[in-house]
């Protein structure tokens, strides 16, 4: 292991795993350090589990001649936080973020109520977002089926479509299905509601959130939505990156590539379910919320980097904002248009980088 100079360079604060090297998504950060070398802004991935802060240095990965190599480095004057497991190592991040020399690209956001308590505060942004309830107890989802038949609920931190159950109780039927948390597929019927209810108070071992069901799904049942990923550009500028079309498995209740759904091209996929009259206005919708989220929400939560953007579009053509994730996936890109967008998609966060290193004049971390 060799010793950098200090040199300013991003640092990609990566999730630690019991691998080697030991984080995750190595082909993308072995793609940003080659381009930041042609750039001149050298590129390292860092460890929230590795920084010294006595020392102020981290050991460094940087992608050279088809290996990793190892460098102890002074701390990074960026970061491009990608963490998962925030909750292991969030002493570490807020240590690195009260570092004045150390600016974050963007701040990871809260959850999924969090976000959802700015957004409604945004006139129209809040018409494409359905009503979510904080479950403190099992009587918030009896009062929710007092006025619909299904309701979904989710943990307010998983991602990837885990823990997202859909629960039915009308008349006879009393149902829930889904993805439990190890993220196996699940159905379930029950003899009564109150039987439904035990076991969903079983469930809540985590902090949930309630919404009712909206048939986000084809004709035939297959589930949908839409991953606008905004991205800001290498003039610190919001830009739309790209769209994709994600779809399910037949009689699923999400859409995730990791759940064995697929990727399409959104003008292909959608002219197959709605009418021209129809297109126009979701087009016009989805272009509205990419547009007016991004600053919105950066203005009350704090600096962002990029957003990926969930919609869903009812049987009716109804958009509905489900989701945003400030650490979004690119899978989807990589697999539509020839791989059209998946080069501008992967680059923005490091044109970003540039333009704050070149940029930045007492912004803070």
């Amino acid at each position: 292991m060799t010793t950098q100079k200090a040199t300013p360079y991003l640092g990609i604060l990566a999730t630690p795993i019991t691998h080697t090297p030991p984080f995750p998504e190595r082909s993308y950060y072995a793609y940003l350090t080659q381009a930041g070398r042609k750039i001149g802004l050298p590129v390292y991935v860092v460890l929230p589990n590795k920084i010294d802060f006595q020392t102020k240095t981290v050991i460094g990965y940087h992608y050279v001649n088809k290996k990793w190599e190892l460098k102890r480095l002074p701390l990074p004057s960026l970061v491009y936080d990608r963490v998962s497991n925030r909750k292991k190592y969030l002493s570490a991040i807020r240590t690195l973020k009260s570092i004045p020399s150390v600016t974050f690209l963007g701040h990871v956001l809260g959850d999924k109520l969090r976000n959802h308590n700015h957004l409604i505060q945004h006139a129209g942004i809040a018409a494409f977002m359905p009503p979510t309830e904080l479950i403190t107890s099992i009587q918030v989802v009896k009062n929710m089926f007092a006025y619909h038949d299904a309701i979904v609920i989710k943990p307010m931190q998983n991602s990837l479509g885990i823990g997202v159950m859909k629960l039915t109780s009308k008349k006879e039927t009393h149902r829930a299905e889904g993805r439990d948390f190890r993220n196996k597929i699940f159905h379930r019927t029950f003899p009564s509601r109150a039987a439904l209810l035990m076991w969903v108070r079983s469930q809540l071992k985590v902090k949930m959130i309630a919404q009712p069901y909206l048939t986000l799904s084809s004709p035939g049942g297959v589930p949908f939505d839409i991953r606008v990923l905004v991205q800001k550009n290498g003039s610190g500028q919001w830009n739309e990156t790209g769209r994709a079309a994600r779809a399910g498995v037949p009689n699923g209740l999400t859409s995730n590539l990791c759940g064995g759904g697929s990727a399409h091209s959104v003008p292909e996929f959608l002219s197959k379910y709605y009418n021209s009259e129809q297109l126009a206005q979701i087009e016009r919708d989805i272009s509205y919320i990419a547009r007016e989220l991004p600053p919105f929400l950066e203005s009350r939560h704090g600096r962002l980097v990029e957003l990926g953007i969930d919609v869903g579009v009812d049987r009716d053509g109804k958009v509905w904002l489900i989701e945003v994730n400030s650490k979004p996936g690119r899978a989807s890109f990589r697999r539509i248009e020839n791989g059209a967008y998946y080069r501008s998609v992967r680059l923005s966060p490091l044109k970003y980088a540039y333009y704050l290193k070149h940029s930045r004049q007492g912004t803070g971390s």
